[in-house]
């Protein structure tokens, strides 16, 4: 049965035994934030699943427990509760509590160490919409009738902005380093405003860094061969698609290959000194390292890049080594990166990612939707944003690791979401157009496991999040 189908009223018992109208109910109260997504939408109607319901019920003024044709249809027509918005304004320690309560109920695998970075894109909201996110992000949005007070014409390559050092001051201590670019349409481009947390200190991002040598592939293929599109290449012939290789580096399948291996792959087309100054002169951090690879070593030792409908030799590698623990690029940079890739169309020439064509970047940008980490989509499911926005987009690549150096458990994670915020639509207008990248490393002492620091991350992007949705982040 389906809440549309309820006519009568049904016992608790009767709703228990209703796999169908469970589920559906359990990915309404999460569309509500009243339940968690993941492995939570199980059809289970335990006590989270009741409680979820109760909520709902004392949120909208209808009795509990009583499941009739009233509770189904307001359950069906709700799309926001503004007290679940204004509750995470009030406690975000509680948010936290909330979150870790959620992770430390979720049984992860043996491949698994913390649930909303590993949690994948099963049952979620946003696995059908993913094909979408090229073009919704190629759209030009009319900016908030506000003033565009602290923002700035987005940078040209090599040139760092202004970043608010105190404008994070809010997340927690254990993010040590982080950097937010909020964006708006003026005129057609984009305007930003940039906020930090030790934003331009380079640190070890780990696997989050396997964005850039992704997108320097691109960059040199179309600089060579302007008008070939990337999803029709090659690594050596027709065996490794180079698409199939990212998607391996991104979702950490290993239908080809490992990630790290991957990824070290992708670093040969460039000697690592040239890697890391093709880095610098996008981003203009001239302190920033990266050249070393990822833990494995290369799938492959001499790669070539080759495009399938010509048969043409694309990129061919300089025959070099990767070197060791040299990856240290900033929060910054990380922002940048994936800013100038979500943003492409709407920057000038001079601030775009050097010699890729859009179409290329069209397939990365939609298999980064496939990232394991959905920390962007538990923080709208928390605030209970699900049903209150359209034409999302959300990429992003994850990192984690024990640093034997440091002593600590870290993980990071770099992100571009963009929305359209309908809370307070009318029939005349479009919802608020939303959009930012970020960038966060946090790291603790080993006394605190992967679980408590993942539900930390979980918060402060969620944190994040509200700040966009209430006009208080730029």
């Amino acid at each position: 049965m389906k809440l549309e189908n309820i006519t009568n009223q049904l016992s608790e018992t009767q709703v228990k035994a209703d796999y169908e109208l469970v589920i559906q109910i359990q990915i309404k109260l999460r569309g509500l934030g009243l339940y968690p997504g993941g492995k939570f939408i199980d059809g289970d109607f335990g006590p989270r699943s009741r409680r979820g319901v109760k909520d709902f019920c004392n949120a909208v003024g209808l009795p509990f427990p009583k499941y009739d044709q009233t509770f189904a249809r307001k359950l069906l027509e709700t799309r926001h509760l503004p007290s679940v918005l204004g509750m995470t304004n009030s406690n975000r320690e509680q948010i936290f509590n909330n979150l870790l309560n959620i992770a430390q109920g979720t049984k992860l695998s043996s491949s698994e160490m913390a649930p909303f970075l590993h949690r994948g894109l099963k049952n979620s909201k946003y696995t059908m919409e993913i094909a979408q996110y090229p073009q919704r992000v190629a759209e030009k949005y009319d900016a908030d009738s506000s003033p565009l007070l602290n923002y700035q014409p987005y940078p040209k390559r090599g040139i760092i902005p202004t970043i608010d050092s105190e404008g994070l001051n809010f997340l927690h201590a254990d993010i040590k380093e982080a950097c937010v670019c909020v964006g708006n349409f003026k005129n057609g481009e984009i305007q930003a405003s940039w906020l930090g947390k030790n934003a331009l200190a380079n640190r070890q991002f780990w696997s989050a860094t396997k964005i850039i040598p992704i997108l320097n592939v691109v960059c040199d293929a179309n600089t060579n061969f302007p008008n070939i599109d990337i999803a029709n290449c090659y690594i050596n012939q027709n065996i490794y698609q180079f698409t199939d290789v990212i998607l391996d580096i991104l979702t950490y399948q290993g239908r080809l290959v490992s990630s790290n291996s991957a990824a070290a792959t992708l670093k040969l087309f460039r000697t690592p000194t040239s890697l890391e100054n093709w880095v610098k002169n996008i981003t203009g951090n001239q302190q920033l390292s990266f050249r070393s690879g990822y833990g494995e070593p290369p799938f492959m030792r001499q790669p070539q890049l080759i495009d399938r409908l010509s048969g043409q030799k694309v990129l061919n590698p300089p025959f070099t080594n990767l070197e060791s623990d040299k990856n240290y690029p900033s929060a910054y940079d990380l922002t940048r990166i994936i800013s100038m890739l979500a943003w492409h169309l709407h920057l000038p020439e001079d601030a775009q990612l050097p010699g890729a064509n859009w179409q290329s970047l069209q397939s990365i940008i939609t298999i980064m939707g496939h990232d394991r980490a959905r920390y962007v989509e538990v923080a709208i499911e928390t605030l209970g944003l699900e049903n209150a926005i359209a034409s999302p987009v959300i990429i992003s690549k994850l990192g984690n690791g024990y640093s034997n150096t440091r002593g600590t458990n870290e993980i990071t994670y770099v992100a571009f979401t963009q929305f359209l915020d309908e809370r307070n639509i009318d029939n005349n207008n479009n919802g608020k157009f939303r959009a930012l990248a970020m960038t966060l490393r946090a790291s603790v002492q080993p006394s605190q496991n992967f679980v408590e620091l993942d539900a930390r991350i979980a918060a402060e992007v969620t944190e994040i999040i509200r700040r966009l949705i209430v006009g208080k982040l730029a």
